[in-house]
C-alpha cells in the first residue's frame, strides 16, 4: 500500500542517495550564475522519452529569463516519497495521476487550485476526464500533461480469414469472430489467438469494463460480485474450456516474453484482437511490422451498446510536493508543461494522448498514427478512473489471485468473486 509506505521514511532517509546540489529537490543553489531562480523536476521516464522532457525543458528556459529547470530522470518510487518528506524534495515532478492521488492521500501535495483561482486559470481547455482525474477533494493538485486510454485493435486479415469485414461492436460479436479466428498447430498448441486474454491488465481491465463492471463503487468501496465482472469472467472461462486452458497459458507466457518487441504476437499476425494503447502503431512501424491491422471500440454488449468505448483512462500529470522551495516557480514551470506547446511536444515524442481538448485537432496530432481513433474515443467520455482508495495496491493483489483461481479453473467465476467480496471486507 503506497500509503503505508509514508512510515517507512525515517527508516529509510538515511538510504537515500545523494544527487548533486544543483538537481537536488528543494536545490541549495538558489540561483545561476545568470541571476535566475532555480525550479527542480523531477520526472520518471527514461531512454527517449527522457529526452522528450529535456526538450520540453530546453523550450521553457529559452522562453523566459526569470527561471531555469533542471531536470532529472527519477524512476525510483521510494525515492521520490523519501525526497518529498525532507527538504531534498523537487519543486515540481511528473507522474501519474493515480499516484498524483495516493500522494495526497499522505498529505504530501501542494494544491495548485489556488494558483488556478488567483490568476483565473482557464482549466475547461482540459478534457473534462483528465481535470476530475487529477481533483481530490473538490480542489485541483496536478495539472494533466496527457492521456491514455486503452482500445480494441485487430487483424483486418485474420478477420475477413475467418469471415467477416466488420469488426465487432458487441462482446457477443467478438466472442463468435474469436472462436472463429482461433487456429491449433498440429499439436493443438494455439497458433492465432483469437479472443483478447493479452495483455493481462487488459483481460483484468476492458473486457470487464465493457460488460458494465467495475472492480470498485463510486466510493471506492470494493464490488467483486458486480455482474459485469461475471459476465466476462464466464466468457473467460467458455474460451478457457473450448481451447484449453494449458495451450491458452503457454501461448500467454511466450507473449509476454515477447511483448513490444519484434517478435510482439500481434507484430507477427498471431493476434486477432488487441486491447492497447495509443502508442502501438508507432511501436508496429519501428519493428517493421507489415500487419494489416485496424482500430476500434473496446466493445460493449447486446445488452448495454452504451458500454462500447469504455476503458481505463489515466493521466501523467504535473504536482508540487508541500516542502518544494520553489512553489512559483514550479507553477510557471507547471503552465508552460501542461500548456499547448509543452503538451504537444510530449504527446507526440511519446504517444500518448492530449489532455487539452485543444490539441485534439491540431493536424500533427491528428495525422500522428492511431491518434485519430483514440482521440475519437476520448471524446466519447467513457473513461473508467482509478479510485481513491487508500488500499489500492493490495486490493489490486488481491484480484489478481482470485483470477489465478479463476483461469486455472480451480474455483468458479461466481466463487472466486464471493471469496474475493469477504478478503477484501476492510480493504479502505
Amino acid at each position: 500500500m503506497r500509503n503505508k509506505l509514508i512510515g517507512l521514511v525515517a527508516v529509510v532517509a538515511m538510504l537515500l542517495i545523494a544527487v548533486p546540489a544543483a538537481f537536488a529537490g528543494g536545490s541549495q543553489e538558489a540561483t545561476t550564475s545568470d541571476g535566475r531562480q532555480i525550479v527542480t523536476f523531477w520526472y520518471n521516464n527514461t531512454g527517449d522519452e527522457a529526452l522528450v522532457y529535456e526538450q520540453v525543458i530546453a523550450d521553457y528556459n529559452a522562453s523566459q529569463d526569470k527561471y531555469t529547470v533542471q531536470g532529472l530522470s527519477v524512476t525510483d518510487a521510494q525515492k521520490l516519497i523519501v525526497a518529498m518528506s525532507s527538504n531534498e524534495a523537487p519543486d515540481v515532478f511528473k507522474d501519474s495521476n493515480s499516484r498524483v492521488i495516493q500522494l495526497q492521500k499522505n498529505g504530501l501535495l501542494q494544491s495548485v487550485q489556488e494558483y488556478i483561482d488567483a490568476e483565473g486559470f482557464d482549466t475547461s481547455v482540459y478534457s473534462e476526464q483528465s481535470l476530475a482525474a487529477n481533483t481530490i477533494d473538490g480542489d485541483l493538485y496536478a495539472l494533466p500533461i496527457d492521456a491514455y486510454t486503452i482500445q480494441m485493435f485487430y487483424n483486418k486479415d485474420l478477420l475477413e480469414a475467418a469471415g467477416y469485414t466488420e469488426p465487432p461492436k458487441t462482446m457477443e460479436e467478438m466472442y463468435e469472430m474469436a472462436v472463429a479466428a482461433t487456429k491449433l498447430d498440429a499439436n493443438g498448441s494455439i497458433e492465432v489467438l483469437g479472443y483478447p486474454l493479452f495483455p493481462y491488465a487488459s483481460a483484468r481491465q476492458e473486457l470487464i469494463y465493457g460488460f458494465g463492471g467495475t472492480w470498485w463503487d463510486e466510493n471506492g468501496k470494493p464490488t467483486p460480485e458486480d455482474p459485469g465482472i461475471l459476465e466476462s469472467l464466464n466468457m473467460n472461462v467458455r474460451y478457457r474450456n473450448e481451447f484449453g486452458g494449458s495451450s491458452l497459458d503457454s501461448f500467454i507466457a511466450t507473449a509476454n516474453t515477447n511483448r513490444y518487441t519484434e517478435q510482439d504476437m500481434f507484430f507477427t499476425g498471431h493476434q486477432l484482437f488487441r486491447l492497447d494503447g495509443s502508442w502501438l502503431p508507432t511501436m508496429m512501424e519501428n519493428f517493421g511490422s507489415t500487419v494489416n491491422y485496424g482500430i476500434t471500440f473496446v466493445p460493449g454488449t447486446e445488452a448495454h451498446p452504451e458500454n462500447r468505448g469504455r476503458a481505463r483512462f489515466e493521466t501523467d500529470s504535473v504536482a508540487i510536493p508541500v516542502m518544494a522551495q520553489n512553489k512559483e516557480g514550479a507553477w510557471d514551470f507547471i503552465k508552460y508543461i501542461a500548456g499547448y506547446d509543452g503538451a504537444k511536444t510530449i504527446d507526440l515524442g511519446t504517444g500518448n494522448l492530449p489532455a487539452l481538448t485543444t490539441l485534439y485537432d491540431d493536424p500533427d496530432v491528428q495525422n500522428k498514427a492511431g491518434f485519430a481513433e483514440f482521440i475519437e474515443a476520448l471524446q466519447i467520455g467513457n473513461g473508467v478512473q482509478y479510485p481513491h482508495m487508500n488500499d489500492f495496491d493490495e486490493y489490486i493483489s488481491m484480484v489478481n489471485a482470485s483470477l489465478d483461481t479463476v483461469y486455472a479453473l480451480r474455483a468458479t467465476p461466481e466463487q472466486a468473486m464471493a471469496d474475493l467480496a469477504k478478503q477484501a471486507v476492510n480493504i479502505d
